[in-house]
């Protein structure tokens, strides 16, 4: 378990480069500064998520990045090492499968971290019992070393450290989101 005295420092080793998104698997955290940041994965250039507006499935990760220049979005991508024995391509699958079984991110259902937690732990063999949050996750793929580098845009490369947050900020922040797109929360997306 991390020790939230000291927030886990992502190590910015590359300059954002979004061809290298063409290949390859990627944790993609959006609004990094933010309390809870969002998170998904990319995997050869197609990004997938679950959120509060329900499942992003292979969304072409140049809108993504597109998005986050134009919005001016702090934006970090993670770099993950190849799996010695999957293709990006079954990796990105799996990935989607572990998403499809959760129609939203929902206050006590699932949360952006729910499908890439099964996902790791699936995949990887990596425990992921203790991983509750971002802040926990990364450590824990960092400690197996997984993690090949990252890049971000909008992201103070020197200082920036992921941001601690509880369940109940999570919580607050669906509930923001939900009324911000006028969601209710017994609507459910087919």
């Amino acid at each position: 378990m991390l020790d939230t005295t000291l927030s886990y420092k992502i190590k910015f080793k590359d300059q954002f480069n979004e061809t290298e998104l063409a290949k390859g698997l990627y944790i993609a955290i959006i609004h990094a500064t933010r309390i809870p940041p969002h998170i998904g994965l990319v995997a050869d250039g197609n990004y997938c998520s679950l959120s509060v507006k329900g499942q992003d499935i292979n969304t072409p990760v140049s809108a993504l990045v597109k998005n986050s220049i134009i919005r001016k979005i702090p934006t970090i991508f993670v770099k993950i090492k190849p799996h010695p024995t999957f293709s990006s391509t079954y990796l990105r699958e799996h990935f989607i499968t572990n998403v499809q079984l959760f129609p939203r991110v929902d206050i006590g259902v699932a949360t952006c971290l729910s499908p890439i937690v099964m996902f790791f732990e699936e995949v990887y063999s990596i425990p992921m019992k203790e991983v509750n949050y971002l802040y926990e996750l990364l450590p824990a793929l960092d400690s197996n070393g997984l993690i090949e580098s990252a890049s971000g845009l909008f992201i103070d490369n020197i200082n920036y450290r992921l941001p601690e947050y509880t369940n109940t900020e999570i919580d607050k922040g669906i509930k923001e989101v939900r009324e911000e797109f006028n969601f209710s929360t017994k609507k459910t997306r087919s």
